[in-house]
């Protein structure tokens, strides 16, 4: 067997990886795949793992696909130091799980309400998929504004992290302040009282000490000027949300 037929389970596997990276439907069973790469004398830890994944296993093979191919020294377009190809968040949502996408749309419908005093200035909020997936297996997502993905200024943007909704909005407000901050020299968002720049901390607007997490465990914006107030939840700026004192 020459070198190419050797390599043809391997070539479809690559395939697949740029039809999800496209937020294109993959036909192809990647398990089989792997199984048939495996029977064609290529082998790695990942390999072997997806070869022996279920019919229902789709989620995790999708998440084994990309280190499959980086143990068997394909290149997946990711450039050094920072992030390669990205796909829409609507064209990639589909390929995760419900609970992961409800999370992420309800995250971004606060953020982008927070965002509206200065829509004029950023543009849409938008979501990226980096193709890739962090140590806990949740999706690298990027932040960007009129679907440009924000990369950071020469290295890798910090992906959105965290299990529950709350840790979501978290840290999808936190990567759209300071991508904010970066794109376009200015704050966000301010205190209307003091006309500085907020800060986030993860209790609800409950006269939590700063720090401490609330029953609800909801993150808010804080100014610090005077002592430091409660300004609103995340999602709540403009609504008439208690500022607290």
């Amino acid at each position: 067997m020459d070198e190419l037929d050797m390599d043809g389970a391997v070539d479809e596997l690559e395939i697949a990886w740029r039809q999800l990276s496209f937020g294109q439907k993959v036909t192809a069973s990647l398990p089989h795949l792997a199984a048939q790469a495996l029977a064609d004398g290529h082998d790695s830890p990942a390999l072997r793992e997806l070869a022996g994944l279920g019919v229902r296993d789709d989620l995790l093979a999708r998440r084994l696909l990309p280190l499959v191919l980086e143990e068997l020294d394909r290149d997946l377009d990711r450039a050094p130091g920072g992030w390669g190809r990205t796909v829409p968040w609507e064209t990639a949502r589909e390929q995760f799980e419900a609970g992961l996408v409800d999370r992420t749309d309800h995250a971004l419908t606060a953020v982008r309400r927070d965002l509206a005093e200065i829509g004029g200035t950023v543009g849409r909020l938008t979501l990226h998929w980096a193709g890739s997936y962090g140590d806990d297996g949740e999706p690298h997502l990027l932040v960007g504004f009129d679907g440009e993905p924000c990369r950071g200024g020469g290295n890798p943007a910090e992906p959105l992290s965290g299990r529950d909704l709350a840790e979501w909005v978290l840290s999808l407000a936190a990567n759209t302040q300071e991508a904010v901050m970066e794109l376009f020299l200015c704050y966000w968002p301010t205190c209307a009282r003091h006309r500085r720049g907020l800060h986030l901390h993860d209790s609800y607007a409950n006269g939590d000490d700063e720090g401490e997490r609330g029953e609800q465990g909801w993150p808010v914006w804080r100014c610090r000027a005077e002592g430091g107030h409660l300004v609103a939840p995340v999602g709540g700026l403009g609504t008439g949300s208690p500022t607290g004192a």
